[in-house]
């Protein structure tokens, strides 16, 4: 950690998922490990079989009532720890602009399942739990991540790559779980600036320093369900934080004056491995849940990408509305550099651009809207509420598997048992 509290460990995946190489070059991914074996096929999904109608009633295929759900934050070094509410970095630009240092290291594809892979989960719940314990889990009709929604969503667009989740009903709530290889399957040769220009341009607070990720939930309705989304972001802009709320906050500027040159030497002093974050023991140790951190507001945090100059062409903004969207993420920061020099930022303000990409993805979301309600009723239809979900890249069908391999169930049996007490407690009210 430099004197700014910059992030100088790991950097992890977006959402708490795929790894997104902002603006560098993603080598071809060299597996690890084998993925877990295919169950036998027991439905399937037609992409042309789905209704693009608007079927229900007047209403358009948008989401609606989003808000701020709880937060979480993972520790670096200790493991199976998070810290609730937690907080993202500050947007914290430097003063000149300096030459950055090529990114380096390795990158969990899913760096939630790599940091607890015995319940991924369990976190975001636990979170609520510590922070918002009055929020009605039962009434929630599905939980995922922005990962396993937005593989949904691509392939009600037709534009979805090769991915598999597995699907629980705990309740009557319907949980869309990533599926890797392994847990701890890794991306190698990484490429480009999308790592250390958040360590150079963002700053954790005092207070949760020694973070390496802020988790975020939202909750909203989308076509009649209520869902809850998980996913992480790059950080916030402290100009969007109400005045109310800054009391408490300890910003960079009271740290004192740094020097460019002390922090480009912090910055290229780091090597950024997500990998040593990891525990053998993993899957034995109970997760640890701390109260840190401050309440940042939805409307302040945002998501970046990296590009080269080279591709100022590219309509990059456009491509990552669908992210956007079902993160309901209201700023983009997108940087462009000259061999590691980033002489173009743009912080923009995108609620606009969201709601008029909504309005115009009409058919396509009618698509996702009706692909949700069909995966969510066949999974409370099945016995035992559990299958896996299977795409492959360039093709227009869902596979519904039984799940393959070794399957744990995707709750901890204590925290599974909290939907039952919620339902009992309604029926004795």
């Amino acid at each position: 950690m430099d004197q700014r509290g910059r992030k100088n460990g790991p950097y992890h995946g977006r959402d708490g998922g795929r790894w997104r190489a902002h603006g560098g070059t993603r080598r071809r991914t060299v597996l690890a490990t084998l993925p877990p074996p295919l169950g036998e096929i027991v439905a399937t999904i037609q992409l042309e079989d789905i209704d693009d109608s608007e079927s229900q009633g007047d209403k358009r295929a948008q989401i609606t009532n989003s808000q701020y759900l709880t937060s979480y934050n993972w520790i670096t070094g200790a493991d199976h720890h998070i810290v609730v509410p937690g907080e993202p970095p500050a947007w914290t630009p430097l003063p000149e602009h300096i030459q950055l240092r090529e990114d380096s290291g390795q990158y969990y594809h899913d760096a939630n399942a790599a940091r607890y892979p015995t319940y991924p989960l369990e976190p975001m719940i636990q979170a609520i739990l510590t922070e918002r314990p009055e929020f009605p889990l039962s009434k929630v009709d599905i939980i995922g991540c922005g990962s396993t929604l937005g593989n949904l969503l691509r392939f009600a667009r037709g534009k979805a790559p090769s991915f598999r989740m597995l699907v629980e009903v705990v309740g009557n709530t319907v949980f869309f779980i990533r599926r890797e290889n392994s847990p701890n399957e890794t991306i190698p040769d990484v490429r480009g600036y999308g790592h250390t220009f958040p360590e150079a341009y963002t700053t954790w607070s005092a207070g949760v320093r020694g973070s390496e990720s802020h988790q975020r939930l939202v909750n909203y309705d989308f076509a009649g369900m209520k869902c809850v989304v998980r996913f992480e972001v790059d950080g916030f802009l402290p100009d969007l934080i109400p005045e109310d709320l800054k009391v408490q906050k300890n910003h960079p500027s009271e740290t004192g004056d740094v020097k460019v040159d002390d922090i480009l030497s912090s910055i290229q002093g780091v090597v950024i491995s997500s990998v040593r974050s990891a525990s053998k023991d993993a899957t034995v140790k109970a997760l640890k849940v701390s109260k840190r951190g401050h309440y940042i507001p939805q409307q302040a945090v945002f998501d970046l990408k990296t590009r080269s100059v080279k591709r100022m062409n590219v309509q990059t903004l456009e491509e990552e509305l669908p992210r956007l969207w079902i993160r309901q993420i209201p700023n983009f920061v997108l940087a462009y550099h000259t061999f590691g020099k980033f002489n173009d930022i743009r912080v923009q303000d995108v609620r606009e651009e969201l709601k008029l990409w909504e309005a115009s993805q009409q058919p396509s979301l009618a698509r996702f809207a009706s692909l949700l309600h069909m995966v969510v009723s066949f999974a409370r239809s099945v016995d035992n509420g559990k299958f896996e979900i299977e795409h492959e890249e360039g093709e227009k069908i869902l596979n519904i598997r039984e799940p393959g391999g070794i399957v744990k169930s995707v709750l901890p049996t204590t925290l599974a048992s909290k939907w039952d007490f919620e339902d009992m407690s309604e029926v004795n009210s």
